[in-house]
This record gives structure tokens, sequence and C-alpha cells, in this order.
């Protein structure tokens, strides 16, 4: 008997022994590492009372004003048509220009247009300020980040030919 109590000891302690399994591990690192840029964001977009900007809310958007004329016939939503007879007529609409800054100390920026054909019949402007082709025109030094309003003008005179005006203008925005 006590042959077999040992026998069922060692039985038990070796089953015991067997059910215990020691862990095992293994581990790693990983090291990160990036340089930060500084960066400024610019996109156009349509003002709610302007004309409806194809891609609004993109770097490269799209005003399309249609066929329009100096007396009569249908002046686009958002678009305000002025007579100035008899030397010309003028369309404009509100834009938005959405500028944010990222990873860089500037309170302002500086914002400046040009078209990228010349015109010398029609005059292009944003607020007050003339557009050609010739330089760049500063239309603020010290823009505030975020949504500001600018206001878009074409001037045609009486005496441009009927037919389609196109031209693309070219805004760049420099953090100050």
């Amino acid at each position: 008997m006590r042959k077999l109590y040992l026998l069922v000891t060692l039985l038990v302690a070796v089953i015991a022994d067997a059910g215990t399994a020691e862990a095992t591990s293994a581990s790693a690192t990983m090291t990160v590492s990036v340089t930060v840029a500084s960066s400024v964001s610019f996109v156009l977009q349509t003002d709610a009372s302007g004309l409806t900007l194809t891609n609004s809310g993109t770097s490269a958007v799209t005003a399309a004003f249609g066929t329009m004329s100096a007396y009569g016939g249908t002046v686009p939503t958002g678009v305000t048509r002025t007579v100035n007879a008899p030397t010309n007529w003028k369309i404009s609409t509100p834009f938005d220009a959405v500028i944010q800054l990222a990873n860089q100390t500037s309170s302002n920026y500086t914002l400046t247009a040009q078209l990228q054909s010349s015109d010398s019949t029609n005059t292009w402007q944003i607020g007050s300020t003339t557009i050609t082709s010739a330089s760049a025109s500063t239309l603020t030094s010290t823009g505030s980040y975020g949504t500001t309003a600018f206001t878009f003008s074409l001037t045609i005179p009486f005496t441009e030919a009927a037919g389609a005006i196109s031209n693309t203008i070219n805004f760049v925005a420099t953090a100050n």
C-alpha cells in the first residue's frame, strides 16, 4: 500500500509539473522619426451670395457665367450685371478664398493674382485691383487666415466683338 501511495504521489507530481509550462516572450522596438514641414492650404469656394463655382472647395475652380449680354438675357444667380452706357458693361460675383496655415509662425499672408494670358480689351478685377498678365497684382499684404470674401469683376467694352471670353487667374498666397 505504501508503494501504491508512493507511486500515486509520484505520478501526481509528474502530472502537476507537466501542466505548468513556462511562458515564452519576445520583444521589439520601433524608433520613430519625422521632419515636420510648414505648409499653407489655399482653396477657392462658392460664396453664399455668389455664382456657384465648379469644383468649389479646391484649388482649381471654374466660374462659368454662361451666355450673357449687356442688355436683356438672363443674369445667373449670384451675378451682378452693371451697364455703363454707352461705353461698357460689367459682370461681378463674390467668391471665398480659404487660406490656412500649419506648423509655422505667421500672423498673416500676402495674396497676389495674375492673368495667365494677356487681354488688352477687357478689364479683369479682384475687388478694386486690376489684374493683368504683365505682373502679379497684390490683393492684400496682410490677409487674415481663414475665409475671406473677394469680388471678381469683368468689364467688357461695347466695342468687344460677340464671342467667348476666357482666361485664368493665378493666385498665390505667401505666409508673412
